[in-house]
């Protein structure tokens, strides 16, 4: 699984242990949670983030998140997602991220073979789901 790569495998609530936000949880069935390397800045538990592999309509999906901290996000065509929270901006051709209104960044690519599209309409629906607050 891609997760297995990202970070350091382990049961949510040890995870949370690790970190020192609450992260959002997708409506979806959990595979496994990992605390990641933060985006930026020192590795603490402020800074480190949580990704999240799950599946969705036959797909595994990776989902990372992490608190904003206090730098600017731009990727893809210099589209600054900080500036915009809960707007979908691609960071690879299958990958996109988007800021929250509660000051998370979020990551979501697929585990696998998924078009760009139905990466971008999965986005959608967890955006929809509670994924911007």
């Amino acid at each position: 699984m891609l997760i297995d790569a990202r970070g350091v495998v382990m049961p949510l609530d040890q995870a949370m242990a690790k970190i020192s936000y609450r992260p959002w949880i997708p409506p979806r069935r959990i595979f496994k949670f990992a605390v990641i390397p933060p985006l930026g800045d020192l590795d603490t538990p402020g800074h480190r983030g949580l990704a999240i592999e799950y599946q969705y309509a036959g797909s595994a999906m990776l989902l990372s998140q992490w608190p904003k901290q206090n730098f600017t996000l731009v990727f893809l065509h210099n589209t600054d997602i900080t500036s915009a929270p809960c707007e979908v901006a691609h960071y690879k051709s299958d990958g996109v991220a988007w800021t929250t209104r509660g000051k998370l960044a979020m990551t979501l690519q697929p585990d696998g073979s998924v078009s760009p599209q139905d990466v971008d309409a999965e986005a959608q629906r967890l955006i929809a789901a509670g994924g911007c607050r």
